[in-house]
């Protein structure tokens, strides 16, 4: 490892909700979540051009941010419960502001969807398992780190 590496751990990472759209609260996501899978969710074009002697070529053409948040259900905590008591709701319910700051400090911010709502399930002897994903509805506001001089 080098002299100026810093690797940084994901439980660095802050995930934030607002209860809908008008939500003026963040309500952290950290209580009972154990993993936390970010996905891109590329859309490429693929094309194999006769000026290319027949070889492809790939263009990105569309991503869409989406974080897959697993663990256990924690029933004392209000992101969990906002987010479990949309299970039964569709359309604009679903619509939150959404906030990713990094563990140096930068964040991503924006209109969101949370959707693939598991509710507890698992083992008799188990905590209840659940899962749900957060996509950035479009691309969120990037806002890096401040610089500490």
């Amino acid at each position: 490892m080098g002299a100026n590496s810093a690797f940084l751990l994901n439980y660095g990472y802050t995930f934030e909700v607002t209860e809908g759209l008008a939500g003026v609260t963040q309500l952290p996501i950290a209580a009972g979540i154990t993993n936390v899978e970010p996905d891109s969710n590329e859309e490429s074009d693929e094309k194999y051009y006769y000026d290319g002697g027949g070889l492809g070529e790939r263009d990105v053409i569309g991503i869409m941010l989406t974080y897959a948040f697993s663990g256990d259900r924690d029933y004392n905590d209000d992101a969990q419960n906002y987010i479990f008591g949309l299970a039964t709701k569709t359309g604009p319910d679903r619509k939150t502001n959404f906030t990713v700051t990094e563990p140096n400090g930068d964040s991503y911010t924006g209109k969101a969807t949370i959707s693939e709502i598991k509710l507890p399930g698992g083992d008799a002897n188990s905590k209840g398992e659940v899962e749900f994903t957060i996509s950035f509805d479009g691309l969120p506001t990037f806002t890096p780190a401040p610089v500490v001089p």
